[in-house]
């Protein structure tokens, strides 16, 4: 299976964190979604939108069941994981899962867009690794 990703699971640091392994992946868009940052979070969510906009993010090829455990244990019930077709830079059109906020939790969402460079320039990415450092609960839920 292939999964994309748009906003902290880009960063191949975190990837790492969370799944324990590294996989091919390439740049991606999801058109009919936006992003947006989740309210009092440094990280996004995305919904659907108009066909006009689009969602950057990168997909990692072929990840195993196993992974994709630990995502759906990462990502928790806040979002829903749903199968998207994603237009990749390599010029190929894939199936790819991504993790959707479902209309019950949008009400969290800000009305500010999520923006990769900035979240890097404001420091958000080190303060995601500094907070989440370990994801004990990722790791200790996989190892049971």
């Amino acid at each position: 299976m292939h999964v994309f990703t748009y906003g902290t699971l880009m960063f191949p640091e975190v990837w790492q964190t969370v799944v324990g392994r590294q996989f091919a992946a390439v740049e991606g868009t999801a058109s009919g979604f936006a992003i947006y940052r989740v309210e009092g979070a440094v990280f996004p969510g995305i919904v659907v939108a108009s066909e006009r906009d689009v969602v950057r993010g990168v997909v990692y090829l072929d990840v195993d069941h196993a992974s994709v455990a630990r995502l759906d244990l990462f990502e928790d019930e806040f979002y829903e994981r749903q199968t998207l077709w994603i237009d990749c830079a390599d010029g190929e059109r894939r199936a790819a899962d991504a993790y959707v906020v479902p209309p019950a939790n949008q009400n969290v969402l800000t009305q500010e867009p999520w923006q990769r460079a900035a979240f890097i320039a404001s420091g958000g990415l080190e303060q995601f690794i500094r907070r989440f450092q370990g994801f004990a609960r990722v790791e200790r839920a996989a190892d049971q």
